[in-house]
């Protein structure tokens, strides 16, 4: 009798098994019910039992073979939650027949899935008869499973459509979704692991408490607000010393520029021992930030942390777009090439197979949060939790029961806060996470938050005066800067003018320049290249330092966590918080003991029916909220912005029962896969597309290497797996070139493909209108103004 293999020289029995051990390595990091670890583990053993067809080993051979009678993702499923998980709660049975279904494709609703298997099951009678039954037997009881008779292991076709009726089922809140999501990415995540060789984790490393204590101690003391600092880090500290570990949630609000970030990351490695010491379980602490623009700073400063303690620098990962990998390893999706490989019996290629190798264990690292402490941005974290898409839901199991810092919180748009309280209680409660919510602007969000600022929270706002914000309520064209800009700023060392479109900023760039002689001028918005933005945000920096005049003209892509410091900030009329937030960047470090000067202004746009250049971004309920807030005021000092704040956020919490994405909500309770597919949490008004702009050497040379890889001649499939490799490596450096465009814009602009990535949009050095299309100083010309969120 031939061997079953699961893989070209695996046999599937140890397969299963081994799949079972980092499935069960998995679940002892979670605060995993026992139900449901046997129901993970019921995954893990039954996933690949359709694989003991003869189709599907024929297929492994090399065989032709009909694709309907050698798949096994089907007759897997149905074996398993008929005959395995029979005695499971309806609760845990369907996301275990989902998971084991699902494991090698995006997940459809439970309707459209039984829909496909009605379609389909004929085929599961024909792969039935092609299992040797006391073969199938003997695995299964290798397995310590007890199967019923051969006979008995398909049902009745009608009795499964009727068990599984999903309709029928009293659904109430995400347990049902969160609960399949967890399954498929616990047993895609082990499934890939255990094909590769991989363990379910990188060894564990402890990490002392006073790290930070120790850092915080040498760094130099030389602003006036030193002191203060130093009071709001022992009191954080102070309370999480004292916090009983049934408080999962809790929060840190306090004023921009008081060190939160330390505060906070200090609060996560003592909750992290004090779990350690309670539980056993070691949590991973997974920081959260709103935009790709401050990872870097943010993650930048907890390495100086770990590097001055002394730790290895791989405990600390960081996982966005343009997050590079061990640049001797690519990062393809994992679970795509296997399944390729599989379906192409290509993994009995000794080559594909080193390959594969070479960048399985960086890549999965990364995008598993598979380390002590992960830097990652909000689109990361709603997509793990918010997706139908098995790749983003290998990330949950790491989610559960880590402690996340979710860091400029005011970010999350108020249509999502019911969605975002449900799924967050249903991690703290069920999966033991605990999240420590941070902001200057404390949204009415997750309201019975412990907050760890008190008793001194109120404190620390009145006692800093280091800005007063100035409301100008008259609506002015914003071409007409010597109005609204120039008398406010020709004194001043330095300045920041935060406008709320590119078009609007560019221009009002372009007129201080001509206006204003003695300043070095700056201009920042997701116009410009990643790789310029950056290199800008390091100069403005130098220049402050050392006392030079400076001037930045900027969208909102420096509100939230950007540490600059100016004089005199303007910001055009926004939603409150982001009007607080970009308050934060003047006087920040206290060094204008008279105070810095900020100005609220109401621009409009003299070229479209006086429209105000707000409402092209922000949602109406958000400008009405907020002028509601300042009808009485003129003038409102620092201390004074809690209060406001938090009398904002009450109001548009109740506004926002009316304005809740219940699209989202429903998709979740429901399962509405698909729908849950398109989630993004970046909202776009227009089509985008992204461009990759060759401005120097650097970015020539990576089109050289893109033309090559285009121009290598596929052979084989190996060939194809080497070619995509080098571009992956490429990937990270592609991106610090590219800017998304409206689709349109790009249009006008007659570019061209991008050599090998023939989805990205290429404007190479030589175009003949070079610098029209892309400024030197502001990046992509828009000659028109769009409607898009989170510039």
């Amino acid at each position: 009798m031939v061997s079953l293999e699961s893989h070209p020289g695996i046999l599937l029995e140890k397969h299963l098994l081994e799949v079972a051990k980092r499935i069960s390595k998995f679940c002892s990091e979670i605060a995993c019910e026992p139900l449901l670890k046997e129901a993970a583990l019921l995954a893990a053993l039954t996933h690949d039992l359709g694989k003991a067809t003869k189709y599907f080993q024929d297929h492994l051979k090399g065989h032709k073979v009909n694709p309907s009678l050698s798949s096994h993702t089907s007759l897997s499923a149905v074996i398993s939650v008929w005959n395995f998980g029979a005695h499971l709660p309806i609760e845990l049975r369907l996301p275990l027949f989902i998971a084991v279904k699902s494991h090698h494709s995006n997940l459809l609703s439970p309707s459209n899935i039984l829909a496909e298997l009605q379609s389909h099951w004929c085929y599961l009678v024909k792969q039935m008869k092609a299992i040797v039954p006391n073969q199938f037997l003997e695995l299964v009881k290798d397995l310590g499973l007890n199967p019923p008779s051969f006979e008995k292991l398909l049902p009745d076709q009608l009795k499964f459509q009727i068990e599984f009726s999903f309709p029928a089922m009293d659904v109430k809140g995400p347990s049902t979704y969160l609960t399949t999501n967890l399954l498929l990415g616990m047993l895609v995540d082990a499934d890939i692991r255990a094909v590769s060789e991989m363990a379910a984790n990188e060894e564990r490393c402890e990490i002392p408490d006073n790290i930070v204590d120790r850092y915080v101690e040498k760094l130099p003391k030389n602003s006036s607000i030193d002191s203060l600092r130093e009071e709001f880090y022992t009191t954080v500290i102070g309370n999480i010393k004292k916090i009983a570990l049934v408080d999962r949630i809790l929060s840190i609000t306090a004023p921009t520029g008081i060190g939160k970030t330390l505060a906070g990351f200090s609060a996560a490695l003592r909750l992290r021992n004090m779990v350690l010491r309670e539980t056993g379980r070691l949590p991973r602490i997974i920081y959260v930030l709103p935009f790709t623009s401050i990872i870097d700073q943010n993650f930048d400063v907890i390495n100086k942390v770990i590097k001055h303690a002394g730790l290895p620098k791989n405990i600390l990962l960081k996982h966005h777009f343009r997050a590079s990998r061990f640049k001797n390893i690519s990062g393809l999706k994992a679970e795509d090439v296997w399944k390729l490989l599989e379906e192409e019996s290509l993994l009995r290629e000794p080559d594909a197979q080193k390959l594969i190798k070479r960048y399985e264990q960086a890549y999965t690292r990364v995008e598993t949060w598979d380390g002590e402490i992960i830097v990652t941005t909000f689109v990361r974290f709603y997509e793990t939790l918010f997706t139908n898409h098995r790749s983003e839901m290998r990330r949950l199991h790491r989610l559960a029961g880590s402690i996340v810092i979710l860091d400029e919180v005011q970010n999350i748009p108020p249509k999502y806060w019911e969605a975002t309280e449900k799924a967050l209680k249903f991690l703290a409660e069920k999966w033991d996470t605990r999240f420590i919510l941070m902001t200057a602007t404390r949204p009415a969000l997750l309201q019975n938050a412990r907050e760890l600022s008190e008793p001194r929270k109120q404190f620390f706002f009145s006692t800093l005066s280091r800005t007063k914000l100035h409301i100008e309520s008259e609506p002015m064209p914003y071409t007409e800067v010597d109005r609204w800009l120039l008398p406010k700023i020709e004194s001043a060392r330095s300045f920041m003018v935060v406008m709320n479109t590119i078009r609007s900023a560019q221009e009002v760039y372009d007129a201080l320049k001509k206006e204003l002689k003695d300043f070095s001028f700056y201009f920042l918005s997701a116009s410009l290249i990643p790789v310029h933005r950056e290199k800008r945000i390091r100069e403005i920096r130098e220049n402050i330092k050392n006392s030079n005049r400076v001037g930045l003209v900027a969208t909102q892509v420096v509100e939230a966590g950007v540490d600059l410091d100016f004089d005199v900030v303007i910001r055009d009329l926004a939603p409150l918080d982001s009007i607080v937030q970009a308050a934060g960047r003047c006087n920040r470090n206290y060094r204008d003991k008279s105070g810095g000067k900020v100005f609220l202004v109401s621009l409009i746009d003299p070229e479209h029916d006086q429209r105000r250049l707000a409402t092209y971004i922000y949602d109406g309920v958000l400008i009405q909220t907020t002028e509601e807030m300042f009808q009485v005021i003129d003038v409102l000092p620092e201390k004074d912005y809690l209060h406001l704040v938090e009398d904002y956020f009450r109001k548009l919490r109740i506004e926002g029962r009316k304005a809740q994405d219940r699209n989202l909500l429903v998709s979740v309770n429901v399962l509405r896969y698909e729908e849950l597919g398109m989630f993004s949490l970046i909202e776009q008004k227009i089509n985008q597309v992204p461009v990759f702009v060759e401005v120097n050497e650097k970015a020539e040379k990576l089109i050289k290497k893109l033309q090559e890889l285009e121009m290598m001649p596929i052979k084989n499939y190996d060939d194809r797996i080497h070619r995509l490799s080098i571009f992956k490596l490429l990937a990270p450096d592609l991106w610090g070139y590219m800017v998304n465009v409206p689709v349109e814009v790009a249009a006008d602009a007659g570019l061209t493909q991008l050599p090998y990535a023939s989805s990205f949009l290429w404007l190479p050095r030589t175009h003949p209108n070079f610098d029209k299309i892309y400024h030197k100083d502001t990046g992509f010309v828009r000659k028109i103004e769009h409607e898009t969120i989170f510039l």
